[in-house]
């Protein structure tokens, strides 16, 4: 097998000796292995004619390489090295390898569907509303000298100056108003929680929730309900006023009139309006962490 290693070497986490005990367990196995900086990757030939992609960086650099596989119409077997900040891609995979739910053996590949916004690709979720507020404030210096304390400290600093947008949303055609909303691929959210039980990469959907009032209780009544629910299948202190679908599709504007930040996986990819769909078919990722 040919494969590629796309380093992204100034990921928080980032090792140089683990990326060669990486290829060199590769090498042992047979695989022709180059590494290429993930910034340059997409205009790589060699890219293109690798059968496995190994993304090593956090969940910005893979959802990069995934939109260049994209673009290119590639499809190799892909895996994770999380060296980023919250490592959600990792988390996901070490989970379905563990747990096993879609039936495959440990050290198959697995279907993982993905978004897209605005035809961008986005791997585990995406925000709007004082979520995404918070994500702008995290500064690519901040989080590579303060990792996830850099957006504790960004939400710190976002309370006395609360925002409170008012989103019009329409979901598979059906509109709604609301103050926050998140659009849910993954399981997990901003490390080992989860905003809804329901959401896994292996589900050919997107889950949404639209918060129709985002004051600080219920952005706090949130986060507490998620820190609470990890392995639950239900949302505890989940309010009646809350709504959840199962979606392919939705558009998000502001009713105000500035734009709203956009997050995707932890960073800022634009701002409203905003088109979200479900991206046609899944990417192949495998079920097994490099060795450490």
């Amino acid at each position: 097998m040919t494969a590629v290693l796309a380093c992204n070497p100034h990921a928080g986490h980032f090792r140089a000796d683990r990326v060669a005990r990486w290829q060199a367990a590769l090498e042992a196995q047979g695989h022709r292995v180059t590494c290429l900086d993930s910034l340059v990757y997409a205009r790589d030939p060699r890219a293109h004619e690798a059968d496995m992609v190994g993304i090593v960086g956090g969940d910005g650099t893979a959802r990069m390489v995934v939109e260049a596989l994209r673009r290119a119409a590639l499809s190799p077997l892909l895996a994770i090295m999380p060296a980023g900040t919250v490592n959600l891609i990792a988390r996901e995979i070490e989970a379905s390898g563990t747990k096993a739910k879609d039936g495959a053996e440990d050290g198959q590949a697995r279907a993982h569907y993905h978004g897209l916004i605005d035809g961008q690709a986005f791997l585990c979720c995406a925000s709007v509303g004082p979520d995404s507020a918070i994500v702008a404030r995290v500064t690519p210096e901040r989080k590579a000298r303060w990792g996830k304390a850099a957006y504790v400290l960004a939400a710190l600093a976002q309370i006395a100056h609360w925002p409170r947008p008012r989103l019009a949303v329409t979901v598979d055609g059906q509109p709604h108003e609301a103050e926050a909303v998140f659009v849910l691929k993954g399981h997990f959210y901003a490390g080992p929680w989860t905003l809804d039980p329901a959401a896994r990469l292996d589900r050919a959907d997107l889950r949404v929730l639209l918060l129709p009032r985002a004051r600080r209780r219920d952005i706090a009544r949130l986060a507490l309900g998620a820190l609470l629910g990890a392995g639950r299948e239900r949302m505890p202190l989940e309010s009646p006023a809350w709504r959840r679908f199962s979606a392919h599709s939705l558009t998000i504007a502001s009713a105000d009139e500035g734009p709203v930040p956009v997050q995707a996986d932890g960073d800022i990819v634009g701002q409203t309006p905003v088109r979200i769909a479900l991206a046609g078919g899944p990417l192949r990722f495998d079920a097994r962490l490099p060795p450490q």
